[in-house]
């Protein structure tokens, strides 16, 4: 069972990490620290300290006693190693334990706690008390910058420090998780209108899975020779090498169904990458919605390695 804290001063952004990296880690459950004495008004008392402290330790070894869940999530700001400490000693059981304390630039942190104040979220005096947090955890080890990444970004990083790997499933009928991969990447971000077609119901759908968060999608369907397309990474994998592992789980597929050649037509922005898997340009370039694509052909051989499906783990 895994113990991990997402550390950090108000405002960092660990509540939403937190969130986002609940829907990657397999069999998880999140506990936010701010649950565990929700009283108004509140008052930073010695007495009101001492019962948030034992709530938290109380509900962390419900979930260390349970055979529940791999994963517990815990989020707080936690500035002093004392507090930690302090958490640490009322707890049973054994479990790995991390900590990761988020970190951010001073107008970075105002910013986000700007827009928190205009929310309505947090008060005008957080500004004052989250720098002077901040100050503190310079002694604490696994710092995470966070400037410039979104909550799902900074998720994704989490989930490769604590080994999360990916993994890749075959679908008959187009999932729902994969037709919003192909929504947010070629309707929203690309402007492309006729996404999807009559081949959908005729073709096989590649979901690569982070744990067990979708994070890319493909199709193969055989008319005339196979094809591979609607190839498709959610941004917050992309750099990653997730498009090359959709497209060896895809290929191995392909294989698998007795076939040893592949077509794709692929946008000539993306020609490079194919080209390093292996791909190589027939014909001349075309438009399809005023997009240049160009056809593209490989032949398949057998993998050398074992099946993309067993499980790969991220190297980064």
């Amino acid at each position: 069972m895994n113990l991990i804290f997402v550390n950090g001063t108000m405002g960092v952004g660990k509540t939403s990490v937190c969130r986002e990296l609940a829907k990657i880690l397999p069999e998880n459950v999140f506990l936010d620290g701010d649950t565990c004495l929700a009283a108004t008004p509140f008052y930073n008392t010695e007495a009101h300290r001492a019962l948030i402290l034992k709530n938290i330790a109380d509900l962390l070894n419900n979930f260390l006693q349970s055979e529940l869940f791999e994963n517990i999530l815990f989020c707080w700001v936690m500035h002093e190693k004392e507090i930690v400490q302090n958490i640490l000693s009322r707890l049973h059981g054994e479990f790995t334990f991390r900590i990761f304390t988020l970190t951010c630039e001073k107008e970075e942190l105002f910013a986000r706690l700007r827009g928190d104040v205009s929310a309505g979220i947090r008060d005008g005096g957080i500004f004052s008390r989250s720098e002077e947090r901040a100050a503190h955890y310079a002694g604490f080890p696994e710092k995470i910058k966070t400037d410039g990444k979104s909550a799902e970004e900074i998720a994704v990083d989490l989930a490769a420090r604590l080994g999360c790997g990916f993994s890749a499933k075959v679908y008959s009928d187009l999932p729902e998780e994969a037709k919003a991969i192909r929504e947010r990447v070629f309707v929203r971000e690309q402007s492309f209108c006729e996404e999807f077609d009559e081949t959908d119901k005729k073709a096989e759908h590649v979901l690569l899975f982070y744990g067990q968060r979708p994070a890319g999608t493909c199709r193969l369907f055989e008319r005339e020779g196979w094809h591979i397309g609607r190839v498709a990474v959610e941004r917050a994998f992309r750099g990653m090498g997730c498009g090359k592992l959709l497209m060896r789980a895809a290929e191995e597929r392909i294989l698998e169904r007795g076939g040893d050649c592949c077509t794709l037509y692929a946008q000539t922005r993306a020609q490079a990458f194919y080209e390093k898997c292996g791909y190589t340009a027939e014909g001349e370039p075309f438009s399809e919605e005023n997009c240049p694509h160009v056809a593209m052909k490989k032949l398949l051989r057998p993998f050398a390695r074992k099946s993309f499906s067993e499980n790969q783990a991220l190297k980064k």
